[in-house]
Formats: structure tokens, C-alpha cells, sequence
């Protein structure tokens, strides 16, 4: 009971730092295990599985799949001197045949569906944090020598990792923007951007508010929409307008210029509207923001932006945001690998 109770804090502690802020759900269950059915489910000695563990399910509404995704969630924790890579393939291999059996029995909708209107889909998640803060490099290391093929994933059936490096830049991303609504800069009633794409169309209005799927938080970029903020005494604060999240390191002028091209495509470059651009790179180059202007002139030249279409253009400004290490201690919260 005390383990349960340990990683109901922890989920908890991690949807109040992190996923609360891009409107994740978390689904409460202190029964933690549900039952095997798949007959070729066996333990590591070769004893046929009877039930398989569930630390916590967190989920969401993915607007271009229209339907719900359940996030299957492993926690782990590890300091560098104990992070081996056969730890990170038994975990995977052991979620794999996790979500396998979640997808198909009774027993894991019973216990973890927080909902039962509409479509969902069962994802495994496998969230490592890390006790010491230093071991990012090396976890990426290890799990890329992980061959693919030894880990028994179901027929379109889907694995997510958020290692270390991702668990500090999403810490980070959901601080900035707790202080960005307390400093005014964002009302509390902001949204993720879904532009219609070439293969995948939203199935959600436009000013709908659902949350920033996982694929949206490890992409290149996402954009986060808000309303004009005003103050206690109804002065304007801040413009109505956009945030780019960009991932990137901003090292060439290049990379910018497509960026630009891209906001533009999507109508996000407006005189009605602010557009500001906050990387989260945590190697991120010196020479940012004067590549950032440089790309701003050289995009505006190669379509001949004069005027009031080049001041909408350069008027975009850029910024880095504040790098903040989350302290995941398994000493303190009682996590434990199981």
C-alpha cells in the first residue's frame, strides 16, 4: 500500500509540474495491477504472466487522430552510476507486453478508462527522470544501442520515452509558462495551435482547448494561442497573439528562415497579433538572435516585403527561456524500480 501511495505522489507532483500545463488528465487508480491474457506473456524465468503492473495512465484528446490516447505510464528513476541499458530493455520490453494486453481485457478498461464515450487508443509511456542530473547524455547513448527488434511491440501498437533530456526541457517549457501567466504575459485560458496539415486534418474547432499531444511537445516547434490580457484595472498587457516553443538551437540562418515561412503559411505573421518565439534549446547557440534578424531580412527580401508586411515580419521577437532542472528524488518520493 505505502508503493502505491508513493507513486499516486508522484504522478501527482508530475501532473502539477509538467503535464497539468498542457492539459493532460491524470486517471486516479490505487489498484495498480490488471490481468494478463496473453498466453505467450512470460516473466524473464520463463513463468507465465498473470498480471501486468500500471504505475499511472495519464490521457488526452489528439485532435488529428479524433480520438483519445491513454498514456500506459512506466515511472523510473535513476542516478548515472546505476542507469544500464539492460534496465531501459527489460522496462521497454516489459511495457510492450503491458499495453499488448491493455489494448484487448476487460480487466485494464475497468480499471483505468477514465472515460468511456468515443474512440481511444492504449500507448505505453515510459517517463525516466533522473535522481542526479547527469545522466541525459548517457541515457540517450544507452537506449540508442537498443536494437528495435528486441522489443515486442504489438502490430500498430505504439512505445513513448521520455528520457531525462525531455523530462528537463518540458519542466522547463511548463515553468515558462506559469510565470508568463503570472507575469501577465499569458492569460490562463491559452491553447495549442492545430493547423490543418497535407495528411492529417483537425477534428476539433479551431479555438477548441485540448492538450499538446506527445508528438506536438517533441517536435521542432509548437505554438501556444492566447487572448489579450489585461490587468485588475482593465489596461491592456499584452496583445492577443502566439508563443513558439522552438526546440532547435538556432545555429543558422537557415533554419529561421523556414521557421518564418512556416508561421507565415499557417497565418500566424499578422499586424493584429503578437508573435513571440521562446527556445527551449539547452545548447543553444550564442549567435541566435542576431541569425533570428538576419533570417527576419533575408525572408522578407526573398518575397519583396515592403512596409506594412515587413514590419509584421520584424516585429517578431525571440527569446531563450530559463533552463530549470526538475528534482525527482526517489529517496524523497519513494519511487522505486519495479
Amino acid at each position: 500500500m505505502s508503493e502505491t501511495k508513493n507513486i499516486a505522489a508522484i504522478a501527482g507532483k508530475i501532473q502539477n509540474d509538467i503535464f497539468k500545463v498542457f492539459h493532460w488528465e491524470l486517471h486516479a487508480q490505487e489498484d495498480t495491477n490488471f490481468d494478463c491474457v496473453c498466453e505467450d506473456h512470460v516473466s524473464d524465468k520463463g513463468a507465465k504472466k498473470i498480471s501486468h503492473p500500471g504505475d499511472v495512465v495519464y490521457h488526452y484528446f489528439d485532435p488529428y487522430a479524433n480520438r483519445r490516447i491513454f498514456l500506459h505510464t512506466d515511472l523510473k528513476a535513476y542516478a548515472k552510476k546505476s542507469i544500464q541499458q539492460t534496465k531501459i530493455r527489460e522496462a521497454l520490453k516489459s511495457l510492450a507486453m503491458t499495453i499488448e494486453c491493455a489494448a484487448i481485457t476487460n480487466s485494464w478498461r475497468t480499471k483505468f478508462q477514465a472515460t468511456e464515450e468515443g474512440p481511444y487508443e492504449v500507448r505505453g509511456l515510459l517517463f525516466v527522470a533522473n535522481h542526479d542530473n547527469k545522466t541525459p547524455a548517457r541515457f540517450r547513448e544507452l537506449l540508442n544501442g537498443i536494437a528495435l527488434k528486441n522489443i515486442p511491440v504489438a502490430r500498430g501498437q505504439i512505445l513513448h520515452i521520455l528520457g531525462p533530456d525531455n523530462i528537463a526541457d518540458l519542466y522547463s517549457i511548463a515553468t515558462d509558462i506559469k510565470l508568463s501567466i503570472a507575469d501577465k504575459k499569458i492569460g490562463a485560458s491559452y491553447r495549442f495551435f492545430y493547423p490543418d496539415l497535407t495528411l492529417w486534418k483537425r477534428h476539433t474547432a479551431e479555438d477548441e482547448r485540448v492538450g499538446a499531444t506527445i508528438e506536438m511537445l517533441l517536435s521542432p516547434y509548437f505554438v501556444l494561442k492566447h487572448s489579450q490580457v489585461t490587468d485588475e484595472n482593465g489596461t491592456t498587457t499584452q496583445r492577443r497573439g502566439s508563443i513558439v516553443y522552438y526546440s532547435r538551437p538556432g545555429s543558422t540562418v537557415e533554419e529561421f528562415v523556414y521557421l518564418l515561412d512556416s508561421l507565415s503559411r499557417y497565418q500566424l505573421v499578422n499586424s493584429q497579433e503578437d508573435l513571440r518565439v521562446r527556445v527551449y534549446c539547452r545548447n543553444g547557440s550564442e549567435d541566435i538572435k542576431n541569425n533570428f534578424d538576419k533570417a527576419k531580412k533575408r525572408y522578407c527580401q526573398m518575397w519583396g516585403f515592403e512596409g506594412g508586411r515587413e514590419q509584421e515580419v520584424t516585429s517578431i521577437t525571440i527569446d531563450s527561456i530559463q533552463q530549470i532542472a526538475p528534482n525527482y528524488k526517489a529517496n524523497e518520493l519513494g519511487w522505486s524500480e519495479r
